[in-house]
């Protein structure tokens, strides 16, 4: 009976068999309570055939639940075909709903170290240094030529997308899965699409360290805009408390110990990157030693208003041997490449208008996070859309 169950379900037409009267009841009942436990199971519950991911928090931390798809994965489905060649946003095209290749425990971005904040983390490292190493010029590591590289896996790297989620805290984590939702939609919101900052992580993505006893700056250059991080090593410490507040990179300190330097940085602003976002309460400690012709680092994230615990990462920068002039850095801005930001526009008209409070897509620059607005206002009008698509 399961075989022929299967074949009216699948809309096949099954070879007639005659069925003695006094057991036709009997065979019914058993073909209707079959159908009804595999309409009851029915294709497994996926990111791609639910129709409210808000309705599925038992499953986001399962796997199968991305069918097995990496973060970066979810992302390639905007374009929703098959991967192309070359570096563009092609080659990591991926079929929407298609199986992805995560491997589960490939990367694990949990710290190993006990502590529960940043400034206590800090304050072991500089203890164990006997308050950290005074270098003179002559001393001092040496880290000039430029360099590439950064954090390895703050995406979520080869680890499936519900490793991911399962390291944030219950309202980030149902955020973030909205997010992935609207990622494979193509409904993308990125700070570099309306020249907004690339925040705190965009920074970590340093070319060039300027290495002095007292400071140390880094440098970092893309197609849209600059980085600059100021990291004092003079022991002077943090601004006064009733002086601080949050900054696009941080206020950082640091010590030496020996050839390796430590730093802490607060003050963050709350933006988009790393794991997922981050808010406010950031904190970051930081190590970096020359091996050669690498720099090998690591960086540990306390957000407890994020994070389930603290999230650690290493750090890999690679000295280029390319040194053709043409490579160097250059002073880039947004408009340069993205034009405007989506707050100017041109109206029916043909002349360059404003938008002004009250319009769905006025950009609030008071707003702490115009993602999420973004996401709201593109969850109501893609649902608007599929509701017309239906008629």
């Amino acid at each position: 009976m399961m075989a022929m169950t299967t074949a009216l379900c699948a809309g096949a037409r099954p070879t007639a068999r005659r069925v003695p009267g006094g057991l036709l009841g009997a065979a019914l009942a058993v073909l209707a309570t079959a159908t009804a436990a595999a309409a009851q199971t029915g294709p497994e519950r996926t990111i791609f055939t639910t129709p409210d991911v808000r309705q599925d928090r038992d499953v986001w931390t399962n796997p199968a639940y991305y069918r097995n798809n990496t973060v970066g994965q979810l992302r390639g489905m905007a374009i929703g075909t098959e991967p192309g060649g070359g570096s563009t946003q092609q080659a990591s095209s991926r079929v929407y709903g298609s199986e992805g290749t995560a491997k589960p425990g490939a990367l694990d971005l949990v710290t190993p170290y006990p502590f529960t904040t940043a400034v206590e983390h800090y304050e072991a490292w500089r203890s164990a240094a006997g308050g950290g190493t005074t270098h003179t010029a002559a001393t001092v590591p040496s880290w000039r030529g430029r360099w590439v590289g950064g954090p390895a896996g703050l995406g979520g790297g080869p680890n499936p997308a519900s490793y991911v989620a399962g390291l944030l805290t219950p309202s980030y984590r149902e955020y973030f899965v909205r997010e992935l939702k609207a990622y494979t939609e193509g409904r993308i919101w990125s700070a570099g699409a309306i020249c907004l900052p690339g925040g705190f992580f965009a920074a970590l993505g340093a070319e060039e360290f300027i290495v002095t006893p007292e400071q140390v700056w880094t440098l970092g250059s893309s197609n849209a805009q600059n980085y600059i991080r100021w990291i004092y090593t003079d022991g002077s410490g943090h601004s006064p408390k009733d002086a601080e507040f949050a900054k696009w990179h941080g206020e950082s300190v640091g010590f030496w110990d020996g050839d390796a330097l430590v730093v802490h940085t607060n003050q963050i602003r709350g933006w988009k990157g790393g794991v997922s976002e981050f808010t406010d309460s950031l904190e970051t400690v930081e190590r970096y030693r020359r091996v050669g012709d690498r720099l090998e680092g690591e960086i540990t994230l306390y957000d407890p208003e994020v994070f389930v615990r603290p999230v650690h990462a290493r750090i890999r920068y690679q000295l280029d041997t390319e040194t053709r002039p043409e490579l160097r850095p250059t002073y880039n801005t947004c408009t340069d490449t993205n034009g405007p930001s989506n707050k100017v526009y041109m109206d029916e008209r043909g002349i360059l208008n404003e938008r002004i409070p009250g319009d769905p897509l006025y950009w609030d620059p008071t707003d702490p996070r115009p993602w999420r607005t973004y996401l709201a206002e593109s969850d109501r009008r893609y649902a608007q859309y599929k509701k017309s698509q239906a008629r």
